[in-house]
């Protein structure tokens, strides 16, 4: 399976290099997007000096994680984002007829290379954060050593999120408008410590659409905010648990597909 993976992964990147020039662009692009909403925060946090407790640098952090792992979930998942098209034009169809995994055949057609611009971007993010910090005479070891298993970790959370509405698609028959609900919002609502929300929304976050255990209840730990010192390990159980549910869903709603016949 692996071997597969990758052979149809190679294919699909020699398709997408024929145009490099296009696969330079939308990076840039992508990721000069991502510099502008973090010089607009870096903003905001300077006028205010601080957001519920926490400084530019140690936002940052947050940031450069949520940046870095919705990134890189839309690199490897495209697909899965658009998975509404297969569904109204009964393209799925095809894929259920062949002897793979569908979701493999789903992952496999496609990659997104314009979403390393995003990765990129959250990574030199982080790297400035812990600058900061460095010299405000914070302790880096951990924190150097947990970024990549944050981004790990959020990757695959946005990937579960991202399945599991996908595979709600099989009953709606449509998808952008319940991706607005559990990716963009939840995205967009990481960047920031999650003490700031309501009640409600919190609860939200700790569950069905766990982005807390990305980076804010890591984060608080290792930033000496409070909390256990196995907040940081919540992440890859969070990830896998979530994982696991996606999975479990995606295999019940495709029991229950039927062709729109279009």
């Amino acid at each position: 399976m692996l071997m597969l993976y990758r052979k149809l992964i190679a294919a699909s990147l020699r398709s997408q290099m024929q145009y490099k020039m296009n696969f330079i662009t939308s990076a840039a692009t992508t990721g000069m997007i991502m510099v502008l909403d973090f010089v607009i925060l870096s903003a905001i946090l300077h006028r205010f000096n601080d957001v519920a407790g926490w400084n530019i640098y140690e936002v940052g952090m947050l940031y450069g994680i949520s940046s870095a792992s919705v990134s890189l979930y839309r690199l490897f998942a495209p697909e899965v984002n658009d998975f509404e098209k297969y569904v109204v034009h009964g393209e799925f169809d095809q894929m259920l007829i062949r002897p793979v995994s569908p979701l493999l055949l789903l992952l496999t057609r496609n990659l997104d290379l314009s979403r390393i611009g995003g990765i990129v971007q959250g990574v030199a993010v982080l790297v400035l954060s812990l600058a900061g910090l460095a010299r405000e005479g914070a302790d880096l070891l951990w924190l150097i050593v947990f970024s990549p298993i944050a981004i790990l970790s959020g990757g695959v959370i946005y990937f579960s999120m991202a399945l599991s509405s996908a595979a709600l698609s099989f009953w709606t028959h449509q998808m952008r408008d319940i991706l607005t609900f559990t990716i963009y919002a939840p995205a967009n609502a990481s960047n920031y410590p999650i003490s700031l929300y309501p009640g409600w929304l919190k609860w939200l976050f700790f569950t069905a659409l766990p982005i807390a255990y990305m980076n804010y209840l890591p984060m608080l730990a290792l930033l000496g905010k409070g909390g256990g010192w196995y907040y940081p390990l919540l992440a890859p159980v969070a990830a896998a648990t979530a994982l696991f549910l996606a999975l479990t869903f995606w295999k019940i709603g495709i029991r229950h597909y039927h062709s729109t016949g279009s």
